[in-house]
């Protein structure tokens, strides 16, 4: 129970960050100018990498395959803070009906789900896990590796697969 909370409030710190990110990017402050510096890295003073990494500071790390997690029946994932995290059975016998015995070897778990700041919305990318996520949700992929998602896709996902999924913040 600590661990799903501290992934909790870990989200929900990172919501903030980039709220936070998104308010100094769309309302400048009143002493702005046009002579302000505004870069890649830095906006009005502000070092971006930083809300960058303390948004993705619980990012799962050493990723296993579908079939790894089904063989070893170990449904866990560690993130790069050092919390434990469970992925549902369900979530993993939803996955598994859904994929080919292919995909089961490269489907990687949780799925990420980045932020697609070209078109504003969501994005699943890697084949395996497109063309997952892709028939989950009935939706017609993007790119041949790249599914787009809306916020009333991301809502069904993460519906349906609440553990098995993780949101990341990009630039």
């Amino acid at each position: 129970m600590d661990s799903i909370l501290s992934v909790s409030l870990s989200a929900i710190s990172g919501v903030r960050h980039l709220l936070v990110f998104y308010v100094l990017i769309l309302t400048p402050p009143s002493w702005w100018s046009e002579q302000s510096y505004i870069g890649a890295t830095h906006c009005w003073g502000v070092e971006i990498s930083d809300f960058i990494r303390d948004t993705n500071s619980c990012i799962p790390v050493g990723r296993r395959t579908l079939i790894e997690h089904a063989d070893s029946n170990d449904f866990s994932f560690r993130t790069k803070d050092g919390s434990v995290c469970e992925i549902g059975k369900d979530e993993i016998e939803l996955l598994s009906g859904v994929c080919t015995e292919q995909e089961k070897l490269t489907l990687r778990l949780p799925i990420f789900i980045s932020t697609d700041p070209e078109a504003g919305a969501w994005k699943v990318d890697g084949t395996a896990e497109s063309e997952v996520v892709s028939r989950i949700l009935g939706k017609v992929k993007f790119r041949a590796d790249t599914v787009r998602l809306h916020n009333p896709d991301m809502r069904e996902l993460r519906r349906l697969l609440p553990n098995a999924t993780f949101m990341v913040f990009m630039p």
